[in-house]
């Protein structure tokens, strides 16, 4: 058994953290392999209790699982052996490899072990609170964490867990009170300080939250994380070059952060410095801001026609995560211009490089349905759906496009009732729906979501199909009434013409 044991040893070189104790649980296991008598554990080890065999096997297991990366099976074996030895260090060590494996189960039963087993253990309170946290149980952890803060006053970690789930379920008021006395001394902590700043700027303290930010560069003059805040708050209240004298220190520590370029950028353009916010704007080649600089840079320099095509292919070749992006970015721009055409070829481009994508396809079938392709509208939304099965706009579209077309109606309704499902707030549903349910004859229904998709959202295409189901009904004051809600300001509009005629046509009246 010995051998056995020195193979393992040897073949995945097991960590050493519980064998560098000789009366660890797990030294102990090895002890018991090895062939060691009772007596002997018992000299070494005298108050502790020897584990059963099929736990030792599970320990030694649970220690070559955590070194071969399987976190998730080393909790499970350690949490086993645990409960069955009632053993806190192993509740602790399954614990840790439950919080390295992401597995939010397995760590709450954990942490509660362990803190069933050590009540008055710092790290077992902060493990279960954090357990609970991740587990949405907010009370009980904000519980946990205010008796330890109460306990334990200098262990930091305690308020600065509670301050984020408190910021996290937007109480601010309360983050502010239980930071305050952490960050009104000398040197406060960063991280307190930090959260503290959160609170504070949510509540639109900005200049209080600005003193702080100051505070802590003073203590971390080099901080970018916090020269970055300044300006930001100096932006809010309205101190553009002290935001800018902040964002400049930031950009000569990190020039190539592209948080720090961006804002520095995004300062320039504001001040009409075209040719510095350019200049910072290229700078960015990553992160969330990376396509809001695209997008002001072609405000600030747009191609000509003529530069078009090369500007978006090399635009796509130096960012090519963001390929599919700047494909509807190219598309939105000769939209803007009047070039529908050219869009739609975009689209067909784009499509083809990236086929799987729905956010193109969809954008490829509203200008399909603008332009009455329909054919390459309904095959890009029957794509969507397949990729996206809740993709509840693509399901009212084609849905609204059969009914509106009055064909398919029974498929029409499938997909309207499932967007419906999804969505059943959308006033663009709603009226897809009463728009169905009147060319299926069902008119006082019809009008029923039609009122509803109109009280929320008074748009020209609702109040079109609203006048005609009215009309319908014979109400042709109403319907006039429906459409002058429209016509008052806008008394050319067509949607609302054709309804009138379309309604004329279907339902002639002496009126």
């Amino acid at each position: 058994m010995l051998n056995l044991v020195r193979h393992y040893w040897s073949q995945f070189k097991l960590p050493t953290g519980l064998l560098s104790n000789p009366y660890s649980v797990l030294g102990t296991a090895l002890i018991m392999l090895s062939g060691c008598s009772s007596n002997q554990i018992a000299q070494q080890q005298a108050n502790y209790t020897p584990l059963p065999t099929a736990d030792l096997s599970a320990i030694l297991a649970a220690e070559i699982a955590l070194h071969r990366g399987q976190n998730q099976q080393a909790s499970e074996l350690y949490l086993q052996s645990a409960n069955n030895s009632n053993n806190a260090d192993l509740a602790k060590r399954a614990t840790y490899a439950a919080q390295l494996s992401n597995q939010i189960d397995t760590y709450k039963r954990s942490s509660q072990l362990w803190y069933q087993l050590q009540p008055d253990a710092v790290l077992a309170q902060q493990h279960l609170a954090q357990s609970l946290y991740h587990s949405n149980e907010i009370d009980p952890a904000i519980d946990i964490l205010q008796t330890l803060i109460q306990q334990q006053a200098d262990y930091l970690p305690a308020p600065a867990l509670l301050g984020e789930i408190l910021l996290s379920q937007k109480r601010y008021q309360e983050c502010h009170a239980l930071l305050q006395p952490y960050t009104s001394i000398d040197q406060p902590d960063r991280l307190l300080g930090s959260l503290h700043i959160q609170a504070l700027s949510q509540m639109e303290n900005f200049n209080q939250a600005l003193t702080l930010t100051q505070q802590l560069i003073k203590q971390y003059p080099e901080d970018t994380g916090l020269l970055l805040t300044a300006a930001l708050l100096n932006t809010e209240i309205a101190l553009p070059a002290k935001a800018r004298s902040d964002l400049l220190q930031a950009y000569a520590l990190e020039p190539d952060n592209p948080q720090i370029n961006f804002y520095l950028a995004e300062n320039y353009h504001a001040a009409g410095d075209k040719q510095q916010a350019i200049k910072h704007y290229q700078l960015i080649h990553s992160g969330p801001n990376l396509l809001k600089a695209i997008v002001s840079m072609l405000e600030l320099d747009p191609p000509t026609e003529a530069e078009r095509q090369t500007y978006f292919a090399e635009l796509r070749q130096l960012h090519g995560q963001a390929s599919s992006q700047i494909y509807l970015l190219e598309a939105d721009f000769l939209k803007a211009q009047q070039q529908v055409n050219e869009a739609y070829q975009v689209y067909a481009h784009a499509v083809a490089k990236h086929p799987d994508n729905t956010d193109i396809l969809y954008a490829q079938a509203m200008l399909a349905a603008y332009l009455r392709d329909w054919p390459v509208m309904e095959q890009a939304l029957l794509t969507v759906i397949k990729l996206d099965p809740s993709h509840a706009h693509a399901l009212n579209a084609l849905g609204y496009t059969y009914a509106d077309h009055n064909t398919q109606l029974d498929k029409a309704e499938q997909l309207i009732s499932k967007a419906l499902a999804l969505r059943p707030e959308d006033p663009a549903i709603m009226d897809s729906m009463g728009w169905l349910n009147y060319r299926q004859g069902h008119y006082r229904t019809a009008r029923d979501y039609l009122q509803r998709a109109f009280a929320v959202f008074p748009d020209a295409e609702i109040a079109a199909h609203l006048g005609v189901v009215e009309w319908a009904l014979g109400n042709l004051d109403e319907a006039q009434r429906v459409w002058d809600t429209i016509l008052q300001d806008d008394p050319e509009n067509a949607l609302i013409k054709q309804a009138i005629l379309d309604a004329q046509e279907e339902f002639p009246s002496e009126s």
